[in-house]
C-alpha cells in the first residue's frame, strides 16, 4: 500500500512538472486539441481518456464518505486529469482499503 502511495505521489509531481514544462516551453494546447479533435484517432484517444476520469471520478463518488467531497474530487478529476487521481490515491488510498479489508464478503 505505502509502495502505491509513493509511486502515485512520484508520478503526479513528475507529471505536474510536466505540465510547467509544457505550458512554459510550449504555450496553449488549443492548436494541439484542434489537430487531434481532426483526426479519428485523435477523437479515440481524447474519448478513452476522458472515459479513464469519467470511471474513476465515479469510483471516487461511491467511496468518498461524504457526498460533497466525493462531487468535489469527482469534478476536480474530470477538470485537471489524472494528476487530481495521483493525489486522490495518495491521500486516499489507506482508508479505502481499510474499509474494503473490514466490510462482510459478498
Amino acid at each position: 500500500m505505502t509502495g502505491l502511495r509513493i509511486l502515485s505521489a512520484i508520478l503526479g509531481l513528475a507529471f505536474g512538472a510536466s505540465l510547467i514544462w509544457g505550458f512554459a516551453d510550449g504555450g496553449s494546447v488549443v492548436p494541439l486539441l484542434t489537430l487531434m479533435l481532426a483526426e479519428p484517432w485523435g477523437v479515440v484517444t481524447l474519448a478513452d481518456l476522458y472515459l479513464g476520469f469519467v470511471l474513476f471520478a465515479g469510483l471516487v463518488l461511491v467511496l468518498e464518505h461524504s457526498k460533497l467531497t466525493g462531487i468535489l474530487w469527482a469534478i476536480a478529476i474530470v477538470l485537471l486529469g489524472n494528476i487530481i487521481t495521483a493525489a486522490w490515491i495518495v491521500f486516499r488510498l489507506p482508508g479505502v482499503l481499510q474499509r474494503l479489508r473490514n466490510s462482510p464478503s459478498p
